[in-house]
């Protein structure tokens, strides 16, 4: 018996082509091979196709459960998913967030010099709070900003082109301004100069909280 299910399929059926042990036995060998070619991918197919049947059961199930957590953060009548949950705590919390919410915008001018010909290139800074409200900061050469970040970071900026240096900049001046609007007011901080000099002093003050804002 354990040989004749050798040439069963799953659910103790014959698969289809089935030939009996006298049969086979008595096949030349060129048409045992074959025979048994026929046997075995008859049984891959049928195990792949069980397969197939598992995952699309799985797929089916994963589905629903998608849609099901879906609805859950989808806004819903009843006012009662996450984004609903989300957005009244965030209306409660609305004066304490916006008062952290700016932008930050990063422009270039080259001045003419007379007897040299064009300088090196400005960096320039314009900060504007969520009330439109905005500062514009000169904040100087590349080389300036390449020396303020060195000190501040204990590492070379040598080899940063125009791109990374503004990346660098937006970064440095976002956790500065965080910090500075929590400490004071956006009055005090449109009354000061923000100079690289005063983000360096800021950072050297502050040390690894720094990276906290």
């Amino acid at each position: 018996m354990s040989n004749l299910t050798k040439y069963r399929c799953h659910k103790e059926t014959f698969f289809l082509d089935y030939l009996p042990d006298e049969v086979f036995i008595n096949l030349e060998k060129k048409d045992r091979i074959e025979y048994r070619k026929l046997r075995e991918n008859y049984q891959i197919i049928e195990s792949k196709s069980l397969q197939v049947l598992t995952l699309q059961e799985e797929i089916k199930k994963k589905k629903l459960l998608v849609q099901k957590l879906k609805k859950q953060i989808a806004i819903s009548k009843s006012k009662d998913s996450y984004l609903d949950k989300m957005n009244l705590a965030k209306e409660n919390l609305e004066d304490i967030i916006t008062k952290f919410h700016f932008s930050i915008s990063i422009g270039l001018r080259t001045h003419k010099k007379k007897a040299k010909g064009l300088s090196q290139p400005k960096y320039y800074l314009r900060i504007t709070a969520f009330n439109k409200r905005f500062k514009n900061l000169y904040i100087g050469s590349p080389d300036k900003i390449k020396t303020t970040l060195a000190n501040i970071y204990n590492k070379p900026y040598n080899n940063f082109n125009s791109e990374e240096l503004k990346g660098e900049l937006k970064v440095l001046y976002s956790v500065y301004i965080r910090n500075y609007i929590f400490k004071n007011s956006w009055d005090i901080f449109f009354n000061s100069k923000h100079s690289l000099k005063d983000i360096e002093l800021w950072a050297s003050e502050i040390g690894n909280e720094i990276y906290r804002w």
